[in-house]
């Protein structure tokens, strides 16, 4: 059964009464596509192929689009609207304690006080961040195919759109999370329905191919240590694409950078390492380069 995931219980305990209400405002739904003999792909959903040469999580987020963009800026007025009528009964009733407080005779026990509310404001308001309602877990587990050496492919179904890779996180059911983001840089990529658009093939690193300086805790994905390795690239050309993917279109992913992002789950940070033609850094500096590629 499809996952719904604009509920997870990373953001349920930040989530508000009135975002509970809107339940229905589904902005994703993801589901990876099960291990069987012949599979039938929807042609209003869109679908992300991703090869790796061990069994490795990769999460994505979706970007939103200008209606995905109204509909979280109504749910967000609406949650605000309700925490401040919750606070116009809190700190009346706050107010109303304090009277009593303060009018109780000298040398009586006074009665209890409650906390005095905080009210809400634009500045202070915490709502759920777009990213955590829409985050598309791939792996570890439900490979589409296995190979030799642990070698993966996964197949994931998902509401068409555009979506960034955050990065190699694996976020569990009570909401802890490993793995890295790719927080301080990393691409995004267009998804459209009835396609299988191709991520490529993603290599962690294996013991022995990173030289840790003194100090540094040995990552999964730490490329940018390996002189001349790329993070996202063609499969090997062993890798033969699936048969049961032969009626399918299936289109490269054509990535493009995207900026920085919180880290929302309080993993290692890192960035997705440089990708020809697409970006490469400037010390902390995202450096574009689409546009050079385009005028070739």
């Amino acid at each position: 059964m499809k996952r719904l995931l604009i509920v997870t219980a990373a953001l349920a305990a930040c989530i508000s009464p009135a975002f509970a209400k809107k339940e229905k405002v589904v902005f994703v739904t993801a589901a990876a596509v099960k291990d069987k003999p012949a599979i039938v792909l929807d042609p209003v959903r869109a679908y992300v192929l991703l090869r790796s040469n061990i069994a490795m999580p990769l999460h994505l987020m979706r970007i939103p689009s200008s209606e995905d963009q109204v509909k979280y800026d109504a749910l967000k007025a609406e949650a605000f609207a309700e925490a401040r009528e919750k606070y116009t009964k809190k700190k009346a009733s706050y107010d109303k304690a304090k009277v009593a407080y303060d009018k109780s005779p000298k040398g009586a026990a006074k009665p209890v006080l409650p906390e005095k509310p905080v009210e809400p404001t634009e500045a202070n308001f915490e709502f759920t961040p777009f990213g955590l309602m829409t985050g598309v877990p791939i792996g570890p587990l439900f490979r589409f195919a296995k190979g030799d050496g642990g070698a993966s492919t996964y197949l994931h179904e998902l509401t068409p759109g555009r979506y960034r890779i955050y990065g190699t996180v694996s976020v569990l059911p009570n909401a802890a999370a490993t793995g890295s983001c790719f927080c301080m840089g990393s691409v995004g990529f267009e998804v459209k329905a009835g396609q299988v658009t191709d991520l490529g093939y993603l290599r962690a690193l294996m013991p022995g191919e990173v030289k840790v300086q003194e100090g540094d805790a040995t990552r999964l994905f730490d490329s940018e240590k390996v002189e001349g390795y790329q993070a996202l690239q063609p499969a090997p050309a062993s890798w033969t694409l699936d048969p049961r993917l032969a009626g399918a279109t299936v289109v490269p992913a054509k990535f493009w950078p995207v900026g920085k992002m919180p880290n929302y789950f309080g993993v290692s940070v890192g960035r997705m390492p440089p990708l020809a033609g697409v970006v490469r850094y400037d010390r902390d500096r995202i450096v574009d380069l689409t546009a050079a590629q385009a005028a070739q």
